[in-house]
């Protein structure tokens, strides 16, 4: 009889191998008729179970393994792969681990490991894992794919750009490092690039649908809303109920007005992942609408749970207070909000000995380039306009007034000034800022000149074009330089409304201020001492605009920023709410509407909770 099961299961595997996967599930499903505790049949169909799919049966099938033989260390490399396929990481995690304890020299586990490390949040342990894959096979061109998006998601661009590059001269075909070259490029603000790896992506795998939904996010960071849609759909037609898909497809629906698809697709998300807590995030903060008791319910049932990774319920956190902040339960609220930014904040912490070394250092350089060359060193075009402050100033609704008027195009939020100050390098070999005053008047109209290169036609056929990345505070001396003739509106508003309105939400980790009050107040002291260094460099360049005074008289604000650009006055940007266009910003939902004041003293239900902030803004006067 054991000779004949023998003979079954080498049947049943040789099936598999061929791709025959009835016939072999049929033959080790014989075999285990015959002996129900066969491991070889258990583990066997397992796997069978893993690449078909069916990860609930192949954790009971390999289960059943582990009770024969726990020590055996394909069966927890198997069951840890039916666990990562059940979103289940930690446990995949467990096996994985428990895996390499028993045999530390099989790299396909080392690179598991690393793969659902990432998966909950753990990318710099990732990377050790992948590294120990590599050093026992270096021509592994997955795990050089792989360790390259760790690397990408610590910021750090150049050794994953290395890493993706061995990866692709390993294995040119590789559709799996397209797609992560082209994150790596999205993370740097370079569309064009990555757009082409995504597109390379999907032409080698036309099924891979995370590739699909990673161009949509790059088209509609390109302003083209239309392409991100139709690529959406691909990607929803292969999967329908793909939660990532359905988030992006809410997401974009919010930056183009439209809150009901974004209400659907979110619920849909939710749906089909109830523990995708981002998803109930975007769902709870869409303005003008009150979440539902279930919506509710469901956050705090998943609150509960103690198997979140941080960034989960950091996301979670934000959604509750929101929620609790529609019920008036302002100190439940806020207890939600502390404990979400404490995540942030531990992740990300703030140094305020290095944010002024680093003002400071800007703008002592730009008054250096400014001794040395005078302001007009650059190129003249009166076409840019900067519409910069503090994150959530006023700068959205200030540059959807603009683009309002016929003679201005609204750009959105770009990198463009960013890059400008990291092409300096390359030009003298020394790092920003302290490279500014290296630069020769020739090279600060190349920089202006390549800035504007930046804009698509279309755009750079209106009067003026609108540049709103709020924060170009910072390169107000380069660009002022590099384009002499550029003009820059400065959206300010009450430092405590405005610092408490960021600490709402949950921002990027490199703003490392945002999610400490104390943090917050000290950072926004600084940027405000260094406007005004601004100013005295920029004399009549820089128009500030005060949100409070936007809210209570649209009007004479409105043909003051028009005044400041030699435009005559158009109705509609009185209708700016009514205007057409993408609007990339955490305020997309906000500029769809008519002015509100409601919001403009929020903080003040929280003023017991806000003295670390209070006592740490030193703005001696606030105009």
């Amino acid at each position: 009889m054991r000779d004949e099961l023998l003979q079954m299961l080498e049947l049943g595997y040789q099936a598999q191998q061929s791709g025959d996967l009835g016939r072999a599930e049929e033959a080790y499903l014989q075999v285990l008729e015959e002996d129900s505790h066969n491991i070889h049949a258990l583990n066997l169909m397992g796997m069978l179970c893993v690449n078909a799919f069916r990860s609930v049966e192949a954790v009971d099938y390999i289960s059943r393994a582990l009770q024969q033989v726990p020590d055996n260390p394909q069966s927890h490399t198997n069951i840890g792969l039916a666990y990562k396929d059940q979103g289940n990481a930690e446990k995949a995690a467990q096996h994985f681990n428990e895996s390499i304890r028993i045999d530390p020299g099989n790299p396909d586990v080392h690179n598991n490991l690393g793969n659902v490390l990432r998966a909950i949040d753990k990318p710099k342990q990732a990377i050790r894992s992948y590294e120990k894959a590599l050093q026992l096979h270096r021509d592994f061109a997955e795990c050089w794919s792989n360790l390259a998006a760790a690397l990408n998601e610590t910021d750090q661009q150049k050794p994953a750009l290395k890493a993706v590059g061995r990866a692709l001269e390993l294995a040119p075909d590789l559709a799996q490092a397209y797609n992560n070259r082209g994150d790596i490029y999205l993370s740097e603000a370079r569309y064009e690039d990555a757009l082409a790896d995504y597109k390379k992506a999907t032409a080698l795998s036309p099924t891979y649908v995370a590739a699909l939904i990673n161009m949509a996010r790059v088209q509609r960071d390109m302003d083209l809303p239309d392409d991100a849609e139709e690529t959406l759909q691909q990607a929803l037609d292969l999967e329908p109920d793909n939660p990532e898909a359905l988030l992006v497809q809410g997401v974009l629906c919010e930056q183009m007005g439209d809150r009901a698809g974004a209400v659907t697709s979110f619920k849909a998300a939710i749906e089909a992942t109830p523990e995708m807590t981002v998803a109930h995030y975007y769902l709870s903060q869409i303005r003008g609408r009150q979440g539902t008791d279930a919506e509710f319910d469901a956050m705090r049932a998943l609150n509960e749970r103690t198997d979140l990774n941080d960034n989960s319920r950091m996301y979670l956190g934000f959604g509750l207070y929101r929620a609790h902040e529609q019920r008036e339960e302002y100190d439940e609220a806020f207890r939600n909000l502390a404990a979400a930014n404490r995540i942030k904040a531990e992740n990300t912490p703030y140094d305020d000995e290095e944010t002024a070394h680093y003002i400071e250092s800007i703008v002592e350089s730009a008054r250096s380039s400014i001794q040395r060359l005078g302001a007009r060193p650059g190129f003249a075009d009166s076409r840019p306009v900067f519409v910069l402050g503090m994150p959530r100033s006023g700068t959205s609704l200030t540059e959807q007034i603009l683009a309002s008027h016929t003679a201005v195009a609204g750009a959105g939020e770009l990198s463009f000034a960013y890059d400008t100050a990291h092409t300096v390098r390359g030009l003298v070999h020394e790092k920003f800022p302290d490279n500014m005053k290296l630069l020769t008047a020739e090279q600060y109209a190349e920089l202006g000149e390549s800035y504007l290169a930046r804009h698509s036609e279309e755009n750079l056929a209106a009067q003026y074009v609108v540049d709103k990345t709020p924060l170009n505070f910072q390169y107000i001396g380069l660009l002022g330089l590099a384009l002499p003739d550029a003009r820059f509106v400065h959206c300010h508003r009450d430092p405590i409304a405005n610092c408490f309105s960021i600490h709402r939400m949950p921002f990027d980790e490199k703003q490392t201020y945002a999610h400490s009050l104390e943090a917050l107040g000290k950072y926004y002291t600084r940027y405000w001492r260094f406007m005004q260094s601004w100013h005295e460099m920029f004399p009549g360049r820089i128009l500030d605009m005060k949100y409070e005074d936007t809210v209570a008289d649209i009007e004479t604000q409105s043909r003051r920023m028009l005044e400041f650009l030699d435009l005559p006055f158009e109705e509609e940007v009185l209708e700016y709410h009514k205007t057409k266009r993408l609007v990339k910003t955490p305020s997309a939902s906000q500029v769809r509407q008519p002015i509100y004041k409601d919001r403009i003293a929020a903080w003040k239900k929280y003023e017991n909770y806000l003295r670390p902030l209070i006592d740490n803004i030193k703005v001696s006067e606030y105009e």
